[in-house]
């Protein structure tokens, strides 16, 4: 079932950290000065503000703790996104910072993404996703070799029923059996296999995933295939960076433009 009841502090831990930063200053300034201000004359009022006035720079210094923890937390959404540089990668990412990185790509691609912290796969919705003004339901498959069946399709397709979304979304590391998608199809459920997550990842990346730009095989190659996202002939590359360093990959020769890859 879809998630809920959301506390006030995973919310902070969500929003910007300067969300956080100014709750803070409010916090400490209402505390300081405006408890004072609120007693005025009453004695009661009075004895009640001198007990808590105190305690001002707790308040700022609790709402600086989440606004620390929102701001480690948007580096790691970050850094998950912008070090993948192959499928290999994404399928030994941890299960939980899985869905976290899935939740990144949609964010940079002007989806309002809600997603829990926390808390184990409950096999049903891990992602909520809205944009003009549909909400997709997703879930996060973090399968290495296994392909997804029609039984999860079907759920999830259930799932979108009842809480009367627009759409549902499964995103895998693997692949989907062909039951799976002859389900899927003319129904509104997107099917996002491994190749086409890193495609997805790689083209919301905000600068090079760590690729030399050396071309290895030129792009006039007959045997070069063409890039799943433009068309365009593919150019072998290096990685430099991550666990996949030194390995090599099929990249777009339109790259920066493009960001397609191929294993």
């Amino acid at each position: 079932m879809r998630r809920q009841n959301k506390s006030f502090a995973e919310l902070l831990l969500k929003l910007p950290w300067w969300v956080s930063a100014a709750f803070g200053i409010v916090a400490f300034a209402g505390v300081r000065w405006g408890l004072p201000m609120w007693a005025g004359d009453d004695n009661t009022r009075q004895m009640l503000a001198k007990g808590i006035v105190p305690l001002a720079p707790l308040a700022l210094l609790l709402f600086g703790i989440f606004a620390v923890g929102s701001f480690v937390f948007a580096k790691k959404r970050h850094r998950l996104v912008e070090e993948q540089t192959s499928l290999d990668q994404l399928r030994e990412t941890p299960w939980k910072d899985f869905e976290y990185l899935v939740a990144e790509a949609y964010r940079r691609q002007g989806y309002q993404v809600d997603y829990s912290l926390g808390r184990g796969a409950d096999g049903g919705v891990d992602l909520t996703l809205r944009k003009d003004g549909l909400t997709s339901l997703a879930q996060c498959k973090q399968w290495k070799v296994f392909s997804v069946g029609a039984p999860v399709v079907r759920e999830m397709f259930g799932l979108m029923t009842a809480e009367k979304a627009d759409q549902a979304i499964i995103v895998t590391t693997g692949n989907f059996t062909r039951d799976a998608r002859d389900f899927a199809a003319g129904k509104p459920v997107t099917l996002v296999d491994g190749q086409e997550l890193l495609a997805l990842v790689q083209l919301v990346q905000t600068r090079p995933p760590g690729i030399e730009t050396r071309t290895i095989t030129p792009s006039s190659d007959s045997t070069a295939p063409a890039c799943p996202l433009c068309g365009k002939p593919m150019v072998q590359r290096t990685a430099r960076r991550g666990s996949n360093a030194g390995s090599q990959f099929w990249g777009c020769s339109a790259y920066p433009a493009c960001k397609g890859t191929r294993t």
